[in-house]
């Protein structure tokens, strides 16, 4: 049965996330030779980190509320890394093939990962709804910033928002704002506004109107 909370507590690493990786991903794939060597390094972080999370977090509690949940979407995660590994050796100018062939093997990864984001979002999402109460999944969430430097956050978070659409962020702004503190909207203002017009921002203002806290458009794009 669908729980509006539980789906809430989840939904971030579950849709979010990988919403945006695919999104980037995209872009690169479809991209020029420059945009692979600027880009790829950073999605590669994190994705590695995102990996890291739920290899550490999200997966080993899971298995221990229902042993072999997670076993489906085990599977493909070699094939995945090799791909990672390879492309990133090349995206550091490391025996560079040529652009048809990093294109190629992008392509192919970009698959792969698809199909693996997929597959948790269908498979371990709900049963994380289903094994977990909201507040012990709130819980789990909360105790993301155990893997995560202040480094990478200051890396990550922007790089999430700018590769989101508009009811993404909503979503999220709205987590978010559950669990920070209030001295904090303007620094999360600044990250969400990233890439938006004055009219998409206004109308994040009118669906999320706690973020009315931190400074106005003007401000943000001063800031930036």
């Amino acid at each position: 049965m669908y729980n509006e909370e539980k789906f809430a507590a989840v939904e971030d690493n579950f849709i979010h996330i990988h919403g945006a990786l695919l999104t980037d991903l995209g872009r690169i794939v479809d991209g020029e030779k420059h945009v692979f060597f600027e880009s790829f390094p950073r999605f590669a972080r994190i994705l590695s980190k995102h990996t890291e999370i739920e290899d550490r977090l999200f997966f080993p509690a899971l298995e221990k509320r229902a042993p072999g949940a997670t076993r489906i979407v085990d599977l493909p995660h070699q094939e995945i890394e090799d791909h990672l590994a390879k492309l990133l050796i090349w995206s550091r100018g490391i025996d560079y093939p040529g652009q048809c062939q990093v294109r190629e093997r992008l392509m192919c990864f970009e698959r792969e990962l698809e199909a693996h984001l997929l597959e948790e979002r269908r498979v371990v999402m709900p049963a994380m709804m289903e094994h977990f109460s909201a507040a012990e999944l709130w819980a789990l969430d909360g105790r993301i910033m155990e893997f995560c430097s202040p480094e990478f956050m200051q890396e990550m978070m922007p790089w999430w928002f700018i590769h989101m659409d508009l009811a993404g962020r909503v979503a999220v702004a709205q987590n978010m704002l559950g669990g920070v503190d209030p001295d904090f909207v303007p620094v999360l203002c600044q990250w969400i506004s990233d890439g938006l017009d004055t009219e998409a921002w206004l109308e994040l203002l009118a669906r999320v109107p706690a973020l009315a806290q931190g400074p106005t458009r003007v401000e943000v794009q001063v800031a930036f």
